[in-house]
């Protein structure tokens, strides 16, 4: 999705992958935590799209002048398909982040990349593990009456402090299982690596695997000759579609919406089998 959406700048294929990707993101958690980023996402896209026009004075087509610096259309809509871009990004690893949880992350990565496979899936987990230790951890101390927020300086550092001391102990001690446990699997002596995994590629799999890598060649080979593509400098193109770029156009809609199509139909038949 993000080459997609590097490959194409027209406004109309940028709003329609944004648009599927919230939806895609709305099945996963019902927009949980698109919600938490969203006053973020409107106020860096109003920003950019607001203050593009003033750092930039390429294009032809002059809307007015500020200050003496003309402020052009193309600025504008450059401004524009920055914003939903940066939007695109932030929605599709929110969406990331929800679906390829550890083990699905090794299940991809681990037969060809074993041990650094393992390294990022750890650094991916730490941030959020962290921060969910040290919520449980100010929740004990509260209920023992020490807070960060109440009382004068000296005490308020006291308790944060213990606080990082607390989590530091937790980690380290968990980190002493985890090696104790890696260990006894065998984790890293000499041999044919075996692992356990709840995931298989069957032949429905595979059939819609090459389906979508035929319809990504298809939008890769269309955006090469300059379709699903507008120019914007130096002076604004035209907005209308070729038959071509309504088959990359379709070819794009059908990728970015096949989530939606699996989650639907099976919520689908799991009414109709109630």
């Amino acid at each position: 999705m993000l080459t997609l959406a590097m490959y194409f700048n027209h406004p109309i294929f940028l709003v329609t992958i944004l648009l599927l990707l919230i939806f895609v993101n709305i099945s996963h958690d019902r927009g949980k935590d698109l919600r938490k980023w969203l006053p973020t996402l409107s106020i860096m896209s109003t920003l950019i799209i607001l203050i593009n026009p003033f750092l930039v004075s390429r294009g032809t087509t002059i809307l007015f002048y500020f200050r003496g610096k003309q402020v052009t259309l193309e600025a504008f809509m450059y401004g524009i398909t920055m914003a939903l871009f940066i939007a695109i990004i932030l929605v599709v690893f929110i969406s990331f982040n929800l679906i390829l949880n550890g083990n699905r992350f090794l299940y991809i990565f681990s037969k060809i990349l074993p041990r650094i496979a393992l390294m990022i899936m750890m650094a991916i987990r730490f941030v959020p593990l962290m921060k969910r230790r040290l919520n449980e951890i100010g929740d004990v101390q509260r209920l023992r009456g020490m807070s960060m927020t109440v009382g004068d300086f000296k005490t308020r550092v006291r308790n944060g402090m213990l606080r990082v001391q607390i989590l530091l102990t937790w980690s380290l001690e968990e980190a002493i299982h985890v090696t104790n446990s890696m260990k006894a699997r065998g984790y890293g002596t000499e041999g044919k690596k075996s692992s356990y995994t709840l995931y298989f590629m069957d032949k429905r799999d595979w059939v819609w695997l090459f389906i979508l890598a035929g319809l990504m060649m298809l939008c890769f080979y269309g955006g090469r000759l300059g379709y699903g593509q507008m120019i914007i400098y130096p002076e604004l193109g035209p907005w209308q579609f070729f038959w071509i770029d309504w088959i990359v156009f379709c070819s794009m809609f059908i990728i970015t919406s096949f989530p939606l199509f699996i989650e639907g139909r099976e919520k689908i038949r799991w009414k109709l089998s109630i």
